[in-house]
């Protein structure tokens, strides 16, 4: 680079490395170079060639631009360990715990309850177990969403083996704000859920949902 000529030019080439070392574009870290795309995308290049968005640029509130967007895919368990009767052959679960809750406001900050809210729209692995006291009777678990069933799961138990349980398991597509719950039933009979017995750690009735694809 050639010296400067004059004291302007030299003003003007030292406010520019200024510029540059104070609001740089790129960034090298070891072999990686860290950039923004000219949308605003936040992109990693590797020296051997090759590069990935490592962040999207933030859509923003629409009344808040100064919005956080959580990137941490959307997932709940919640269960049931004290037992409930179901009584009338069939009824609602209520839980009483989260064991894990990321991505959203699943339980709305409830300590029981009988759904949890859908906080991002998109399509969700599903899975939940319910454990009855005892069998001898046909044993039906069912994922209700806004009051449908969606998915459920049957067996019909003659063992009369106590803590007998119901698995379902299957890919919804959600909408944001939906309430999903689960249902269970033994026909014709009253029986009792919650956590089954039959292991050192009591295993409770349990549902599972967790963000596959955002819509």
């Amino acid at each position: 680079m050639r010296p400067a000529r004059t004291d302007a030019e030299w003003a003007r080439e030292t406010s520019r490395r200024i510029e540059s070392v104070e609001n740089p574009t790129s960034q090298r870290i070891g072999p990686w170079v860290l950039s923004a795309s000219a949308d605003g995308h936040l992109i990693a290049s590797h020296v051997e060639g090759g590069s990935t968005i490592l962040a999207r640029k933030p859509s923003g509130g629409e009344n808040d631009p100064d919005a956080i967007s959580d990137l941490t895919p959307p997932a709940v368990t919640v269960t049931c360990t004290a037992l409930q009767t179901i009584s009338g052959a069939n009824g609602t679960i209520m839980w009483d715990g989260a064991a894990d809750q990321v991505g959203g406001n699943w339980t709305g900050g409830k300590k029981t309850f009988d759904a949890v809210m859908v906080p991002v729209s998109g399509v969700y692995d599903i899975a939940a177990t319910v454990w009855f006291s005892a069998g001898n009777a046909f044993l039906t678990a069912a994922v209700m969403v806004n009051g449908e069933t969606r998915v459920a799961g049957r067996i019909a138990d003659g063992s009369g083996t106590p803590w007998p349980s119901v698995t379902v398991a299957g890919q919804l597509p959600l909408q944001a704000g939906d309430a999903v719950s689960l249902f269970a039933e033994a026909a014709g009979t009253s029986r009792n859920v919650g956590a089954a017995p039959i292991f050192a750690q009591p295993i409770p009735t349990s549902m599972s949902l967790s963000l596959v694809s955002r819509s």
